[in-house]
């Protein structure tokens, strides 16, 4: 499922231009990675964004010291590369896997975290909007229903455990 994961979010992110050649080789350390959550989280649509994004999901592919699924169940807003919000889903995506990974290696315990994830998208979301108010997206908005609703943690339950 790692290869599924880079394959996935690094092709998606080099289609869009949002990485640079190299930058894949590089071996990252558990600091580094949180050093980068850090930074996606401050500004995850700059350069210095993706760029941390990248570093993100080299280690979630490489590593064992973090575990991550990914479905349409866990990441339902993400479409057809050629979706004219694919950016935004694309970000999202590195959100998700930003605040996984971030939460596993925080705990020290190699265990998907779908809440923590979506916990990141939903931050990362409202960054998003607060750039383009009109960027919406649906499955981000049910997400966020949830979280309003108090019922996000025990849905990321039932959904890790599908």
């Amino acid at each position: 499922m790692k290869n599924l994961l880079h394959l996935l979010v690094l092709v998606v992110l080099l289609l869009t231009g949002a990485v640079g050649a190299g930058a894949a080789d590089k071996a990252a350390s558990k600091a580094d990675v949180l050093s980068a959550i850090v930074v996606f989280q401050k500004d995850p649509s700059s350069k210095e964004g993706y760029a941390a994004a990248e570093t993100i999901i080299n280690f979630a592919e490489k590593s064992d010291a973090v575990r991550i699924s990914l479905s349409k169940a866990v990441v339902p807003w993400l479409k057809d590369k050629d979706a004219s919000d694919a950016d935004t889903r694309n970000i999202l995506l590195g959100a998700y896997v930003a605040g996984n990974v971030g939460a596993q290696l925080k705990s020290g315990k190699p265990v998907d975290n779908v809440y923590a994830g979506w916990e990141q998208v939903l931050v990362t979301y409202a960054q998003l909007l607060q750039i383009n108010s009109a960027a919406k997206i649906t499955e981000v908005e049910e997400l966020k229903q949830k979280d309003a609703d108090g019922t996000l943690r025990a849905y990321a339950a039932e959904i890790a455990g599908k």
